[in-house]
């Protein structure tokens, strides 16, 4: 090749190397809001929350008081998020032509969500899918589901992780133990204790308003078909909980 093409060449090989990263590291957007939504980024740089604004790894989703978050995935999966909530995207990706590097992991530092899952966790890397929390890391597949941590804020309830499942399966599990929560079901994990069933749903699910849409059903057919569970997952909490006893989680407060 002649060298005076190589510099050219060389930032073709960059330009097409940028596009297929940001095309596999495409996490999700805000699609509507309600309220007062804001993205913390990994920088602590904030981002006042409008529809399209680009939800990656790294940023850390808030919601005020009165504040409603609905998110699309590059996977096809969908979440809302509940008000006074801090939810942090901690591992994002997915890629079509590399199904076996999928990763949806996150954190829900408080509040909660509902969400429905998309191709992560349905195809080649069949653990891929994490919802961590303080007390709990809830691994799931092909499910709708709510979620809520109660810290001091959730009335006469408990404090720990709640989760109600729509349709589909999750394993809840901690370093105590694991439960298997399916369509119709509740669940309770407490700090230093075994995940629990409820006998009923004692209130983690609510109702947005009118200008946030509900998530697809057409994917709760998805759900009812794929329910197995997903090994290791105290394992994975007992290694979790280590490292985060060494870092502290970032100030998220809307000011």
């Amino acid at each position: 090749m002649l060298s005076y093409l190589k510099p050219y060449v060389t930032y073709l090989l960059a330009i097409v190397l940028i596009s297929v990263t940001s095309a596999a590291m495409a996490d999700g957007k805000l699609t509507h809001l309600s309220g007062q939504v804001a993205v913390q980024k990994a920088d602590g740089s904030r981002v006042v929350g409008a529809a399209g604004v680009r939800v990656v790894q790294g940023d850390t989703v808030i919601t005020g008081i009165n504040g409603f978050a609905r998110i699309e995935l590059s996977d096809g999966g969908e979440m809302v998020i509940r008000p006074d909530t801090q939810l942090k995207i901690e591992n994002y990706f997915y890629n079509k032509d590399q199904p076996a590097q999928d990763s949806f992991i996150f954190r829900t530092i408080k509040g909660g969500f509902r969400a429905i899952t998309g191709l992560i966790s349905k195809r080649g890397n069949r653990d891929a899918y994490q919802a961590n929390t303080p007390t709990a890391i809830i691994g799931v597949r092909g499910t709708q589901y709510d979620l809520r941590v109660c810290q001091a804020d959730c009335g006469a309830m408990d404090d720990g992780t709640y989760v109600a499942v729509r349709f589909g399966e999750v394993l809840a599990a901690n370093t105590q133990g694991s439960l298997a929560i399916k369509a119709g079901q509740a669940g309770f994990a407490a700090t230093n204790q075994p995940p629990v069933p409820l006998p009923q749903d004692p209130g983690i699910g609510f109702t947005p308003p009118a200008s946030i849409p509900k998530l697809d059903e057409k994917k709760k057919h998805a759900s009812e078909q794929d329910g197995a569970m997903l090994p290791n997952l105290a394992e994975n909490q007992q290694s979790r909980s280590d490292a985060s006893a060494t870092s502290a989680e970032p100030s998220c407060s809307i000011q």
